[in-house]
């Protein structure tokens, strides 16, 4: 059966990739670097999120590397590492919450070790999603971000913001013949954090980026 691609089909494939994209962008994820020099890493201990990206840098004058192997360490929950070598940068994603250890093979005897503790994904996270009351714009956002509301929803009573682990930051409440609230952003670091809407017996909980 040959399919014709009319100019309404196209447009809907259009607009479908660009939410997907969208969609992609949104995830949260955080860029930690680890400053690999002669016979340390640092931080040496560092604590992440699931789906961060840990960044080693080598700027040392010997030969190093990251072996975070589960040959190598079998508790870890998954094997991550790179070749000795000088001047190099490597990183590696972290998909799986638990405990890693690793080291530097020439120099692990003189104490060139490391670890990462990658925390699981939150609670809050897990409720994050689409709503048909609320919508965030821009989203990412730099300096603000606006709360738009739907005439069909009802009013929003009360508004929480929690960061990307859970923690509560700030709460607004809310007048309650708003159609619409811009809060500020330009305090936040860059990263990913939660809104959560709170309107009677409902709560919507949306996700947006700080960039």
């Amino acid at each position: 059966m040959k399919t014709t691609f009319t100019p309404s089909i196209i447009r809907t494939f259009f607009l479908t990739f660009i939410v997907a994209i969208s969609t992609l962008n949104m995830v949260a994820q955080t860029t930690h670097q680890v400053a690999v020099t002669d016979y340390q890493f640092t931080p040496k201990d560092l604590t992440i999120e699931v789906g961060d990206i840990v960044v080693w840098t080598n700027t040392g004058t010997m030969g190093h590397n990251v072996n975070g192997t589960q040959t190598t360490f079998p508790n870890n929950p998954e094997s991550f590492g790179n070749n000795v070598g000088l001047a190099w940068t490597f990183e590696h994603t972290f998909n799986t919450a638990g405990s890693y250890d690793y080291h530097c093979d020439p120099h692990f005897l003189l104490g060139m070790t490391g670890t990462v503790t990658v925390n699981p994904a939150t609670a809050i996270d897990e409720l994050a999603g689409e709503s048909t009351n609320f919508r965030l714009y821009p989203n990412p956002a730099s300096q603000y971000i606006d709360l738009l509301i739907s005439g069909k929803s009802g009013k929003a009573s009360l508004m929480k913001v929690y960061s990307i682990v859970g923690a509560l930051i700030d709460e607004k409440v809310l007048p309650s013949s708003v159609e619409s609230y811009r809060y500020d952003l330009s305090g936040f670091k860059n990263g990913a954090y939660f809104i959560e809407i709170n309107s009677g017996n409902t709560r919507d909980v949306l996700k947006f980026l700080k960039q």
